[in-house]
C-alpha cells in the first residue's frame, strides 16, 4: 500500500512539472534585478494580483525584483501606464527608467464554467388509508433543490523575460493546464521554479 502511494505521488508530481514549459532564448543573468508587470488579461485587478502572487514566487525562487511602490514612483514621474499590455520597446524604455536589467510581462485567459446540481428530495410512502394495511414497499424520489455554482478557470498563463538594452525576449514560461480560483498560485509557483531550473543549466 506505501509503495503504490509513492508512486501515485511520483506520477502527480511528473504530471504536475510536465504542464510547464519553459524557453530560454539568450543569455540571462538571474542575479540582475527584475520588475514586474501586471498581467494583461480580462481586467486589471486580476492581472495586478497574479503579478503579485508571481512576484512572491521569483523571489522564492532567488530573484531579486523591484518593489511595485517604487516601479510606480519611477512611471509616474515619467507619467507613464503601468499597464501588462505594453509594446516591447515601452517595456524597455519601462526598465532603463526602473534600473532593471529586466522586466517580467506576463498575460492570461480566462474563462467562467457552471456547474449545476440537483439534490432530490425523497418522498414517504403513502400512508396506509385503513387500520391494518401495510404501505406500498419503496420510496418515490420527487425534484429537489437546484445548486448553481460558478466557477473561475484560468488557462494560458505565460510569462516573458524581456531584456532592457535591447527589447528581445530572453525567457519564456507557460503553463499548459488549466486552474481554478483556488489553484492557479500553483500554476505561478511551478513556472517560478521552472524558469529558475533552467536557468541555472
Amino acid at each position: 500500500m506505501r509503495q503504490l502511494a509513492l508512486l501515485l505521488l511520483a506520477a502527480a508530481l511528473c504530471g504536475c512539472g510536465a504542464a510547464v514549459k519553459t524557453v530560454v532564448r539568450g543569455d540571462f543573468d538571474p542575479a540582475g534585478r527584475i520588475a514586474v508587470m501586471p498581467f494583461s488579461g480580462k481586467d486589471a485587478d486580476t492581472g495586478l494580483s497574479l503579478s503579485e502572487a508571481f512576484t512572491t514566487y521569483l523571489m522564492d525562487a532567488g530573484f531579486e525584483v523591484m518593489e511595485r511602490s517604487q516601479l510606480e514612483a519611477v512611471l509616474k514621474e515619467q507619467q507613464i501606464s503601468l499597464s501588462g499590455a505594453m509594446a516591447p520597446d515601452a517595456i524597455a524604455k519601462v526598465g532603463r527608467l526602473a534600473g532593471v536589467s529586466a522586466v517580467v510581462t506576463g498575460s492570461y485567459r480566462v474563462r467562467t464554467e457552471t456547474i449545476r446540481t440537483v439534490t432530490p428530495r425523497v418522498k414517504p410512502p403513502p400512508v396506509p388509508a385503513k387500520p391494518g394495511r401495510r404501505p406500498q414497499p419503496g420510496v418515490k424520489q420527487v425534484p429537489g433543490d437546484v445548486r448553481v455554482e460558478t466557477s473561475t478557470i484560468f488557462s494560458g498563463i505565460t510569462v516573458k523575460f524581456v531584456e532592457v538594452n535591447t527589447g528581445r525576449v530572453l525567457l519564456s514560461s507557460s503553463s499548459g493546464k488549466d486552474y481554478d480560483a483556488d489553484s492557479v498560485n500553483k500554476a505561478l509557483s511551478a513556472m517560478a521554479q521552472s524558469i529558475k531550473k533552467n536557468l541555472a543549466k
